[in-house]
């Protein structure tokens, strides 16, 4: 009976390994380079960036073996176009959302935002490598290696990149309000917010509502990865906001701010690719080991 517990452990344990093998620099780096390319220019909502970025993410998914869906959603804002006129502009964006299906009807939620703030006045692109090409590229490393492991996950996994957080948290405070799932079925909603500049030993986790479990469970994890993960108060600036404030458990993990916030020079050659993979391997462990 020992031998036979002893035998199952270690073919989850290679099970597991085989999984993060799907997380690689390689394909990291390729997935944020196109992300935070010019091509894109600055995946601002509603220009042709954006949405060749969700056609991008979709069929990410869709490869991976996911069921899509694309969760559309309108905002409006006005435009100066004189000195005393102004234009009512309304535009329509959308989420993209990928689900694994698990052995459970409760689920995980790992979000990203996908938008940034598109090309300056003086036609200057902001790529957004680290705001965030990283954790878009970040959850779709996570898909690709929950959607094509061999293993039904103990609890649907449902993937959302959002969009419009740049223009207020749009894609998050849309999807609260119009959830795929039920939130009360959300145990824990992870949120990946430049999560590309890993330096020295530290990763921040900004938590609310969270169980006293899952904070043991990150702190048993962190002993196997480069870095120690610090949990603070849950903040209000990224999309895992909306969900705090409807009482779900979040977690935000991002790798600090930097001199190219928010700049046209928040480029791909500057991101730490092998920090995300770390990072990224991570947040599968914790999925994986969740209760």
């Amino acid at each position: 009976m020992v031998k036979t517990i002893a035998l199952l452990l270690l073919i989850l344990s290679l099970e597991a390994c085989s999984d993060e093998q799907a997380i690689t620099v390689e394909e990291t780096r390729k997935t944020l380079s196109y992300l935070a390319s010019d091509e894109l220019a600055g995946r601002k909502p509603g220009r042709t960036g954006n949405f060749k970025t969700v056609s991008f993410i979709r069929k990410e998914f869709k490869s991976y073996g996911l069921e899509t869906h694309l969760q559309k959603f309108t905002y409006t804002f006005r435009w100066r176009v004189g000195l005393f006129r102004w234009r009512t502009v309304q535009i329509e964006t959308m989420n993209v959302i990928g689900v694994a299906k698990g052995v459970s009807d409760e689920h995980i939620l790992v979000g990203a935002h996908m938008d940034h703030l598109g090309v300056g006045n003086n036609g200057d692109i902001y790529n957004g490598a680290d705001d965030n090409a990283s954790g878009t590229t970040a959850i779709l490393e996570l898909a690709e290696a929950i959607g094509k492991s061999n293993n039904k996950p103990k609890h649907t996994i449902v993937f959302v990149a959002f969009n419009a957080e740049e223009l207020g948290l749009l894609g998050s405070k849309h999807y609260v309000n119009n959830p795929l799932l039920p939130l009360d079925k959300c145990n824990l909603m992870i949120n990946m917010d430049m999560v590309g500049r890993l330096r020295g030993g530290d990763l921040t986790a900004q938590a609310g509502n969270l169980p006293t479990s899952v904070k043991r469970l990150v702190h048993e994890l962190d002993d196997n990865y480069p870095f120690d993960v610090t949990i603070t108060p849950a903040g209000n600036r990224s999309d895992h906001a909306p969900f705090n404030r409807k009482g779900v458990p979040v977690l935000f993990f991002h790798t600090g701010t930097h001199p190219q916030y928010h700049r046209p020079t928040d480029d791909a050659e500057l991101i730490n690719y092998e920090g995300i993979v770390q990072i990224s391997k991570f947040v599968l462990d914790l999925i994986n080991n969740a209760d």
